[in-house]
């Protein structure tokens, strides 16, 4: 790679870089360089000190660069309102995304910043704008969140509508959640309390009637995402229209969204780079939010029913390049619908393609609950049917790779109390053994039967049920998981006790014989005084996540079982799946939730969405499966699909593939890919993981100096 410029240029071009790096330039050679703005080197810190350096500055794109942004970028600054000084950070008519992700690139937001152009919605991303911050907080804001709303349908008059927020750590685009707020004003006009949810008055009297912000989804206004107006200001959906409406009020108008940080570049701090360059920067390994192409997926209810414990898709389990797909759909077919097949309750595709492997077939009465991966290659396979390719197998079997039962496997699971229902919701496999979970009383094998109340483990060399563990639960098992170190069993589900001892229905039990509960003993702290069944365990890293009722995503250090990261889903619900991501950095959770995540809160009872009576300290949109950063335990905002489930049902199942892909299943209809557009996505859909490993770093750096030019070269690396 080669680069030639002045040395005039490329001497200013390091005074600022070495002042904001090292701090050594000489004053007089550093004070030639002034941050206005007005190219790279002369990258400012924020609109405001643009301004302050250069008063008369104009509306327009400048060069800012704080220690978060890394790299100059440019924004668009509005410098004529009160003093000027504001950065763009987002705007758009209808059809916001409330999530975290970038809505368009910065360039899109700085080159069209307003007009009928920019009427589709663009908006930074949360980790921008908390870098435009300089690492301040959002509640910190001198000058708090600027709104600029249209207010006639020809947008020849505006509004300006100041918020600031009560206490907010980062950036959030979820103003529907409900931030709470320690003032408003419309004009100058002020109004106190209320939330980012819907704040001012709800008055029609020609005085008031803009007075208002409201920013939920909402069939008042056709589910039309964006800053609405009240019921008193009209609008339409012509195309050139500033206010845009569904019906006959409530229009959502074009805004603009601005904050005003107030740095300067002299006072901030900048990593020292040394002779070597900078480490590596590496990015948390999530998922993308829009889905990858889907070649083919699973349809049909079968005979578990319709409800939302009978879902399309509820298991995955991955061996070599196949990735098993259980539930109680009835088929598979293809994305154009030109192709479907008749295959009940259990099919197998492609890990790496998604394409359907048409050769496994086997047969099932009833949906398939769970799965899981046998170290020899066999698939186990729990559920509610009873026979299995034409023969007896109640609960529990164990395929090979062509579909066919295992011929060493006769081991089955039964129910011999009263009311004799089957159902193997948790499957697992440590040490030799195959953990299950669910509703039975017995594991049996032949003549064998061993006791198992609820849940059990099998002996995979002989096929035996282990009559000496037996945690013996009142309740039933949603889900469980084996500890990474083997040593203990973790339980989800509607258990209060273990033979006699009190358990809270998330429960770690020994893997010693006798199958004790664990000391310390695991108590789980409850969201609600209500219904709190948990459906939903998984150890990620050093913490084990335990969700369910209601709507709880929470976690525990894998020590001492204390609690470590809080989350409630409102107005959403319960969540109901637990996967992690690989190296244990990321934690995903599948819910039947539309709506927010509530971090930093237990407490699910005393508040909803736009009320202040329960303290939390961030929140960010959920849509059926969110992530959390399993190392600092914050909600990831920028991980947000949008899709469809069927009645709503959401996520059953979700597992991380081995070359990183996310599969999440459940009740799910279509999909909006990554790049945009929908798609069918019949049961699951898969997302692919980001980029998060930062390329070898670049070598044999050299420059040369050609009179008044110097000519810059560096080695590429192979893998950039």
């Amino acid at each position: 790679m080669r680069t030639k410029t002045s040395l005039a240029a490329l001497a200013a071009a390091f005074a600022v870089v070495v002042t904001g790096l090292t701090g050594v330039v000489p004053a007089a050679q550093a004070a030639t360089v002034v941050p206005d703005g007005s190219n790279q080197a002369a990258a400012a810190a924020s609109c405001w000190e643009v301004k302050q350096v250069k008063p008369s500055a104009t509306d327009g794109v400048y060069w800012l660069l704080t220690p978060q942004l890394r790299t100059p970028t440019q924004f668009y600054c509005d410098m004529t309102t009160d003093g000027g000084g504001w950065v763009l950070v987002g705007r758009g008519r209808d059809g916001w995304n409330w999530d975290g992700d970038a809505q368009g690139t910065p360039a899109q937001i700085a080159s069209t910043p307003t007009g009928q152009s920019a009427f589709a919605p663009k908006k930074l991303s949360t980790a921008t704008v908390d870098a435009l911050l300089g690492g301040k907080r959002v509640d910190a804001l001198t000058d708090g969140i600027r709104l600029r709303r249209a207010a006639t349908v020809d947008g020849t008059s505006w509004q300006d509508v100041r918020v600031q927020i009560r206490s907010l750590a980062s950036w959030s685009w979820a103003f529907g959640a409900g931030h709470p707020l320690t003032s408003a004003s419309f004009d100058g006009t002020s109004f106190s309390g209320a939330t980012s949810r819907d704040f001012g008055t709800t008055s029609t009297l020609s005085s008031n009637r803009l007075r208002r912000v409201w920013t939920f989804e909402s069939s008042t206004n056709g589910w039309v995402r964006g800053f609405n107006y009240g019921s008193g200001v009209t609008g339409s959906t012509a195309s050139s229209s500033y206010l845009y409406a569904t019906g006959s009020g409530n229009a959502t108008p074009f805004t603009q969204v601005f904050v005003r940080p107030r740095l300067r570049q002299s006072d901030l701090s900048f990593e020292t780079v040394p002779d070597a360059g900078t480490s590596a920067v590496t990015a948390l390994p999530v998922a993308k939010s829009g889905s990858l192409a889907q070649p083919w997926g699973v349809t049909g209810t079968g005979a578990g029913g319709t409800g939302e414990l009978a879902t399309e898709v509820q298991a995955f389990a991955q061996i070599g390049n196949t990735m098993y797909v259980g539930g109680n759909f009835t088929s598979v077919r293809n994305q154009s619908g030109t192709q479907s097949e008749g295959q009940s309750y259990l099919a197998a595709f492609d890990a790496t393609t998604g394409e359907w492997i048409s050769s496994f077939r086997p047969t099932f009465d009833n949906q398939v609950r769970s799965l899981a991966a046998l170290p020899d290659g066999r698939l186990a396979v729990g559920g509610e049917f009873t026979t299995v390719n034409g023969q007896g197998r109640t609960g529990l079997t164990v395929l090979d790779a062509t579909g066919a039962l295992s011929s060493s496997w006769t081991t089955v699971v039964e129910n011999r109390g009263t009311s004799a229902k089957v159902s193997v919701r948790g499957l697992d496999v440590s040490g030799g053994r195959l953990y299950v979970g669910g509703v039975f009383t017995h594991l049996v094998r032949g003549t064998n039967a061993a006791y198992a109340r609820n849940a059990g483990r099998i002996d995979l060399s002989t096929g035996n049920g282990d009559a000496g563990w037996n945690p013996n639960f009142n309740g039933s098992v949603a889900a469980l998981d084996v500890s990474d170190d083997g040593a203990r069993a973790y339980f989800a589900g509607y258990m209060t006790a273990s033979g006699a001892t009190t358990v809270k229905k998330g429960v770690a039990i020994s893997t010693a014989a006798g199958a004790a509960v664990t000391t310390p003993a695991w108590n789980p702290t409850y969201s609600t005084g209500g219904a709190s069944y948990q459906q939903a365990v998984k150890q990620v890293g050093g913490k084990v996540w335990l969700g369910g009722s209601q709507h709880s995503m929470f976690s525990y250090d894998t020590t001492d079982f204390a609690l470590k990261d809080t989350g409630i889903t409102k107005a959403g619900g319960d969540l109901q799946a637990i996967t992690g991501g690989l190296g244990d950095k990321v934690a995903y959770g599948g819910c039947h939730c539309g709506d927010w995540n509530y971090s930093g809160t237990t407490n699910y009872d005393n508040f909803n969405p736009g009320t202040t009576s329960v303290q939390w300290t961030q929140a960010g949109k959920i849509s059926l499966l969110g992530a959390w950063d399993n190392t600092t335990g914050a909600f990831v905002t920028t991980f947000a699909p949008q899709w469809k489930s069927r009645g709503g049902f959401g996520v059953w199942a979700a597992t991380v593939a081995k070359d990183g892909t996310l599969w999440a299943g459940g009740s799910i209809q279509t999909s909006v890919k990554d790049g945009g557009g929908n798609q069918f996505s019949g049961g699951f859909a898969r997302f692919a993981q980001r980029p998060a490993t930062a390329p070898s770093a670049p070598s044999d750096a050299k420059a040369v100096v050609e009179g008044s030019s110097a000519t810059v070269s560096w080695k590429v690396s192979d893998d950039e």
